[in-house]
């Protein structure tokens, strides 16, 4: 018991800062986070996908492990985070067996430490991210192809588990997250060099390698055949690739500029990762003292693989010296889609290689120490002196981390608006009103803000809109409204809208208040009379009218339209990933047949509008300054905003007039 007291604290150690507050740490959601929730809870209510269309389309391994999570404790945020928690655990304990068996304890104790205490390990694992699960399926990999290694006297009952452990875990980690399409290349890699060094050792098991590697690719056949036939559910694949359509132009400087940077983010002040939901932006990934031991690590490492022990005998273990070269590799493939892309976004791109990061740092102390001993040829109490100095080293360097991630990076004010703290306040504010309430955001998409709400408070009774430009009224009715300071109604709507109660929360906040007011019936003048255009029988054209019927040309017009829904199932087609409509509103000043000025926008979205609903819709249009004066004609319409489909606009007979309705003209002077 007592061999195993210390990785016990030290796990110890790691599930407290992994839990101190977790549900308040980080301190709300993000969207992506959020959408995880949203996939979870659709799998419960029976909603299955091979491939989930959020986040720009994601893999289903971790969204099906979260609905386990809240099939036992309830679709809430705590389940939500935990899975990443487990995982995270299970990680430091497999990265220690391993480590302690192919180095020695002192290395893989030190390795445990730092992946308990280090900002990037402690905030993977507090976020509801997928690629949280990574490290511990790609370390599950390398167990297994560890062991095809290994000398055994009856090693055929054991290769065939061995083998397909080794494949389930790699098929494991190409349907948790997009980086790990090249973390498999690491087992190629070292096979390759085994071939070069050791031929005896590599025919030990270069079988079980390759047919772990094919069985993986016929598992994960079915995965590749869905994004082929279907590339529309991933189109972050393009979005990254511009270093590599470079290359393919010719030209290296975008790749040797993002391999430069990403190297870097592990050393050196302003070059981390500056993505700030994930990392004090330019933070590098260790503290002075441990980015040097990781300098040290690899140069040792280096030093092994490149001189590696001269055994030949197939039934010598696998020495230290190619352990090193291991981690080496496993380094370098692991953080291979940062060294293409740039660091931004590398503390989730470069989770495969989490184990290896952290081990080198490690390999660097404990080899430099054991060094300098030797040198100084220090025999006694020389146990003492490895154990205090690295005490001693850890202490800072988890004071530094822990201080970093829980006094600094969680209380930022940029941070606490990128896991939206007010919004997640407001759902909570209406959650307890339990009336039907118009909720004004920034950013009301279907897959935005209301991912929030859905995981965070369901119950909540609410409709969208963002009230700089728009409002919407339930079922055409008086209702309330709940808007941030982040988003101040337009003056045109205040009349509407009476304060009952403003909540203030943390003043450094970006988007410090909120106010929740009662919202008047809209105008009886928009709704009086016959509509003005039957848009595609979903929904009427019921006002329009500039708020300035002549402009100055150079300056903004603003045109209001006022819309009812008749039925919402006829606005479009459903698109992901919400199978929801999406459309625009558009607004065009026409001179001599061409467009002069024009603006697509609604914010008051679709997929929100149900049957009565009214919506008012403010439309800014800026005219040029070299418009000659005059009155233009302008138009309204509504489209789907995938397709570009306009909705029709019908008449009485449901006969197709047109594809937009004519608004107030436009007078423009000079």
């Amino acid at each position: 018991m007592r061999n195993y007291l210390p990785i016990l604290l030290i796990l110890l150690l790691a599930a407290v800062l992994r839990l101190a507050q977790l549900p308040q740490i980080p301190p709300g959601l993000t969207h992506d986070e959020a959408n995880h929730g949203r996939e979870a809870i659709g799998v419960l209510d029976g909603e299955l996908h091979y491939f989930f269309p959020y986040n720009y389309g994601s893999e289903p391994l971790y969204s099906y492990t979260v609905a386990g999570a809240m099939a036992l404790l309830g679709e809430n945020v705590l389940a939500l985070r935990l899975v990443n928690v487990a995982f995270s655990l299970a990680t430091i304990a497999l990265t220690y067996a391993w480590v302690s068996r192919t180095f020695d304890r002192r290395v893989a104790l030190i390795t445990a430490v730092l992946l308990a205490i280090s900002f990037w390990p402690l905030a993977s694992s507090r976020q509801a991210l997928r690629a949280g699960m990574l490290p511990f399926f790609m370390g599950t990999a390398v167990w297994f192809f560890w062991q095809f290694w290994q000398p055994r006297k009856t090693p055929g009952r054991w290769a065939g588990w061995g083998i397909l452990g080794f494949a389930l875990a790699l098929l494991a980690t190409l349907h948790i997250y997009l980086a790990a399409r090249v973390a498999w290349v690491l087992f190629l890699l070292f096979l390759l060099y085994l071939a070069l060094v050791n031929r005896p050792l590599a025919r030990r098991g270069w079988r079980q390698t390759i047919a772990g590697l094919l069985l993986t690719a016929v598992l994960v056949a079915p995965m590749f055949l869905y994004l082929r036939q279907n590339p529309d559910v991933q189109p972050r694949v393009s979005m990254l690739d511009n270093a590599l359509q470079a290359l393919r132009a010719g030209n290296l400087t975008p790749l040797f500029s993002n391999a430069r940077d990403a190297l870097l983010a592990f050393l050196w002040p302003g070059y981390g990762d500056q993505f700030l939901a994930y990392n004090i932006p330019g933070r590098p990934v260790f503290d002075p003292l441990t980015a040097t031991f990781l300098l040290l690590g690899l140069l040792i490492a280096l030093r092994f693989a490149l001189r590696p022990s001269p055994f030949a005998n197939p039934h010598s273990p696998v020495t230290t010296h190619y352990a090193s070269a291991f981690a080496l590799l496993w380094f370098f493939s692991g953080i291979l889609p940062s060294l293409i892309t740039g660091p931004t976004a590398n503390t989730t791109r470069n989770l495969a290689a989490l184990a290896p990061v952290h081990l080198l740092p490690a390999l660097g102390f404990v080899g430099t120490v054991d060094w300098l001993l030797a040198r100084r040829n220090v025999r006694r109490q020389r146990g003492g002196i490895v154990t205090t100095t690295a005490v001693a080293w850890l202490l800072l360097a988890g004071f530094w981390h822990v201080r970093d991630y829980f006094a600094v990076w969680a209380q930022n004010a940029d941070v606490r608006a990128a896991y939206q703290v007010t919004q997640i306040a407001m759902y909570a504010y209406v959650n307890q009103q339990s009336t039907e309430t118009l909720l004004s955001t920034a950013l009301p998409g279907v897959a935005h803000d209301p991912s929030i709400a859905l995981v965070t408070y369901p119950q909540a009774r609410l409709h969208w809109s963002d009230a700089r430009y728009a409002l919407l009224w339930p079922g055409g009715k008086a209702a309330h409204a709940i808007i941030p300071a982040s988003t101040p109604p337009h003056p045109l709507f205040l009349p509407y809208l009476r304060p009952l109660e403003t909540v203030n929360l943390h003043p450094t906040d970006l988007d410090p208040r909120f106010t929740y007011y009662e919202l008047a019936a809209p105008a009886t003048e928009w709704l009086h009379g016959a509509p003005l255009a039957n848009f595609g029988a979903g929904v009427w054209l019921r006002y329009a009218a500039w708020l300035e019927q002549e402009i100055m040309a150079g300056e903004t017009a603003v045109l209001l339209t006022v819309w009812q829904v008749a039925d919402p199932t006829r606005l479009g087609p459903r698109v992901p990933p919400a199978n929801a409509t999406e459309g625009v509103l558009f607004t065009q000043v026409l001179h001599a047949g061409s467009v002069l000025a024009q603006r697509d926008s609604l914010e008051a979205p679709t997929w929100d509008w149900r049957a009565g609903d009214v919506i008012a819709q403010l439309h800014p249009v800026t005219i040029p300054a070299d418009a000659p004066a005059g009155t233009y004609r302008t138009i309204v319409g509504l489209y789907d905003r995938a397709s570009g489909a306009r909705l029709p606009v019908l008449d009485e007979n449901g006969r197709t007039l047109e594809t937009f309705a004519d608004a107030p003209p436009l007078m423009i002077k000079r």
